[in-house]
């Protein structure tokens, strides 16, 4: 019996080796004919046993001497994009190459080279995103972020109308009152409580949160402690002026309300998206039962918003501005007379069938509050660091809101105005630095299909991308590659090894002329793109991301919200909220470093210039090494680490430049 078990594992081994031979070779051929360079690795970097073993093992493999893992395993490094930027395709000598290895797919493209990935975003019949990869944000149904083809092209027509300059005035309203809330809560209403502030990463994304809630959905959230005790509104047939609930009540039929629901979902998303439901449901492990009841109670929420705007349609009313839910019923060919059977049962007329699902109209309504809120977060988080930690970019941005502002206070900006300045000043250049640095996703995925290679052309030659291929834009490499980029010498102060200034933030070189890095009148017409023309019937803005006043690098080689078809369908609305964020912080207070751990608020007061310097370079040099330790689910945060910042009246810093 023991002989004839010992028969059959070792077919199966002969079995899985002679396939896995066979792959790798086939594979090997194909990158060979393909005219790229290529790096083979003994795994692909998605392989399921590699994906749950390699952190033990990577510990074990990086004590081989060098010569025998470069660079395969530098490729094999989940994230590498982000760990190593551009620097795998420096030492490479190439900034296009395939990684090999057996298996179906096996093979992978990575590129950090502008005209390979403009190429690639510009063909996206031909490089289809993987939609495989996304199946996990389909929690509530199908999206304009989950599909491709003609069913994305569907949801794209549907989700685009609200998305325009003229309702981004609602994001900037908003946006100032979001704002000024979140410093009270650090500051204190009278803005003289001196703490450090340790929490600025989960209140931005409180802050985006309330943004895209109200600007999106109708539902209005106030900071807690803030204001009249943090209420919240849902606009609705019943209630549509009256406040519904404070955050500490909850709506009947629910366990949670929205605030609490929504915060306990993203902060458990994980779990949802990779459990399967039968275990969501029912492991008895206190997490995973949070993940549950927020999923739950969250679904409920949107069921009933979108019970609510039925309501609206079938009556006749609208809400003003931007209402992503309103146009996901109206583009999904929901009317008053579909919502009122009858009438036209008895003209014998059927009622039109919708175009969307209310499973769809769900999960456009989850990704827009996912995307809509992670990514302006994590921008205002990092811009918050990256200033406090570069006084003198921060002193440039401040004058330039002088100039702008005029002391005028938050409640006489205006966004025809003042936006456009922001856009292409110092505020526009910050903004833009810190997405080159910090993209909001390390690769932007596509893909070759099976049994259909397409071409490209590399350095004036063309090539063969084989079928059945994984592409990454690696938004990261591309934003440091130092072909596109004005670049200088490492600063003295950062890493004095470092081929260029390009990982350091330098938001003055945005500017065309280095010398002017603060406000030009002349550059108040050319503030935030006109939209381009728009590509067939999709409404694609193809406008630029930056300000025509600001440096124009090559198409292809500043991603941050992807490009072509596929680019960011909110790009505009995080951008005003992002420069809105900047700018309310900014005109009022400076932001410092904490430097807690080293000495007392009453030690740095008796420290001179010298010894002050000191402590500061210190929190520096800690703040760096956190920033580098970013880690990705679906955006780049700082995930297990925190930065603190201290927020002081201008005029009355601490730490000099």
């Amino acid at each position: 019996m023991l002989g004839f078990v010992a028969i059959i594992l070792s077919t199966l081994v002969s079995v899985w080796a002679y396939t896995t031979y066979r792959s790798f070779v086939r594979n090997l051929a194909a990158a060979k004919a393909s005219g790229i360079p290529y790096v083979i690795t003994p795994v692909y970097l998605f392989n399921t046993a590699w994906l749950l073993l390699h952190r033990p093992l990577m510990r074990h493999l990086r004590k081989l001497p060098q010569s025998w893992t470069f660079p395969w395993l530098d490729v094999l490094t989940t994230e590498w994009g982000w760990v190593q930027r551009y620097e795998l395709f420096r030492k490479l000598g190439t900034d296009t190459f395939l990684s090999v290895a057996p298996g179906s797919p096996g093979i992978m493209l990575w590129t950090a080279d502008a005209n390979v990935i403009s190429q690639i975003t510009t063909r996206r019949n031909d490089f289809p995103k993987p939609i495989h990869m996304y199946r996990s944000v389909d929690i509530f149904g199908k999206n304009v972020v989950s599909t491709e083809g003609q069913v994305w092209r569907h949801h794209r027509k549907v989700v685009s109308p609200p998305f325009t300059e003229k309702n981004n005035h609602l994001v900037w309203s908003e946006s100032l009152v979001q704002a000024q809330d979140m410093l009270k809560s650090w500051l204190g209403v009278d803005g003289n409580r001196k703490q450090t502030v340790m929490t600025v990463g989960d209140d931005a994304m409180r802050l985006s949160l309330h943004v895209i809630s109200r600007a999106g959905f109708g539902v209005q959230l106030q900071w807690p402690g803030v204001g009249e005790g943090s209420k919240t509104k849902i606009e609705s047939e019943q209630k549509t002026s009256d406040e519904k609930n404070s955050t500490n009540e909850i709506d009947e039929g629910h366990t949670l309300n929205y605030t609490d629901a929504l915060q306990a979902l993203l902060h458990n998303l994980l779990w949802v998206m990779l459990l399967p439901r039968f275990l969501l449901n029912n492991l008895p492990i206190k997490r995973i039962q949070t993940a549950r009841e927020s999923y739950v109670e969250w679904g409920k929420y949107m069921n009933e918003m979108l019970r609510m705007k039925k309501a609206e349609f079938a009556s006749g009313r609208e809400t003003e501005g931007l209402d992503l839910m309103g146009a996901l019923v109206k583009g999904a060919g929901i009317t008053p007379e579909s919502l009122t059977e009858s009438p036209s049962l008895e003209k014998g007329i059927q009622p039109s069938q919708p175009t969307l699902t209310e499973q769809e109209i769900l999960g456009n309504s989850f990704v827009f509050i996912l995307a809509g809120h992670e990514t302006a977060a994590n921008s205002i988080h990092f811009s918050l660091i990256y200033l406090a930690s570069n006084p003198l970019a921060q002193r440039r941005l401040q004058a330039d809101l002088d100039t702008i502002f005029h002391g005028r206070p938050v409640t006489e900006w205006d966004y025809e105005r003042d936006l456009p300045k922001l856009f292409s000043g110092m505020a526009g250049a910050v903004l833009n630095e810190e997405l080159r640095l910090i993209p909001p996703v390390v690769n932007i995925p596509k893909s070759t299909l099976p049994d259909n290679p397409q071409s490209l052309v590399l350095d004036g030659k063309k090539c063969t991308v084989p079928g059945n291929v994984l592409v990454n834009l690696v938004t990261t490499a591309a934003h440091r590659n130092p072909n596109y980029w004005p670049a200088g010498p490492p600063s003295p102060s950062e890493d004095p090894t470092a081929p260029n200034d390009l990982e350091e933030f330098k938001p003055e070189r945005w500017f065309r002329d280095q010398k002017t890095q603060t406000h030009n009148p002349a550059h108040e017409t050319n503030g935030m793109p006109k939209p381009a023309a728009e590509i067939d019937d999709l409404n694609v803005n193809t406008a630029a991301d930056t300000s025509a006043a600001h440096f124009q690098p090559p198409r292809g080689a500043y991603v941050p919200f992807s490009e072509g078809y596929r680019a960011c369908i909110g790009r505009r609305f995080a951008q005003v909220e992002i420069l809105v964020v900047l700018a309310v912080v900014f005109s009022q207070y400076s932001v410092e470093l904490a430097v807690d751990e080293w000495a007392s608020d009453t030690e740095v007061e008796k420290m001179d210039e010298h010894e002050r310097r000191a402590v500061w370079e210190k929190a520096k040099r800690r703040t760096a090494r956190k920033m580098r330790g970013l880690e990705s689910i679906i955006t780049l945060q700082m995930r297990r680490e925190k930065v603190g910042l201290r927020m002081v009246s201008r005029g009355g810093e601490r730490f000099g430049v």
